[in-house]
């Protein structure tokens, strides 16, 4: 009796576990951890000096907007980001030049068509992505990645 009773127990617990979707990453908060494994297997899109001190990018996205805020909110300035959806799982990121002055790496970003993100998969709370941005001259920089639902 005992096992069929926690037989019963695990399959609610299970049956009531909600598989996230894209859908669930489009509005709310967020985190991108920065660790050494994703650091090692990506080709980075921005190459920022001070990414040795970077623990988590705090991600606030409502509507067709992002802030994103390095090492927690409050943390130094923002930067502001525009989403443009393709699809559900799917958007291209440019940097909001009306929210606050773009540095030289923002604009050629910005000049090259943003950076086209699309969703590789899902795993419990976090969505795996591949980030690609394509130069004016044809030129892929891709960059896999992280973020996760907080």
């Amino acid at each position: 009796m005992k096992i069929i009773l926690t037989i019963i127990i695990l399959i609610g617990i299970n049956s009531n576990a909600q598989e996230l979707t894209c859908a669930d990453f489009k509005e709310g908060r967020f985190y991108i951890p920065e660790t050494e494994t994703e650091s090692e297997n990506t080709t980075e899109i921005e190459n920022d000096d001070n990414d040795a001190e970077i623990e988590k990018y705090i991600v606030i996205r409502k509507g067709n907007t992002q802030t994103e805020w390095t090492n927690g909110i409050g943390n130094g300035k923002p930067d502001y980001e525009i989403i443009e959806w393709i699809d559900d799982c799917t958007y291209r990121l440019t940097y909001d030049d009306s929210k606050y002055e773009l540095d030289a790496e923002k604009k050629w970003v910005n000049d090259n068509n943003g950076i086209v993100v699309s969703k590789t998969k899902i795993v419990d709370n976090c969505l795996m992505y591949e980030a690609i941005l394509t130069t004016n001259d044809g030129q892929k920089i891709s960059q896999n990645g992280i973020i996760c639902r907080e």
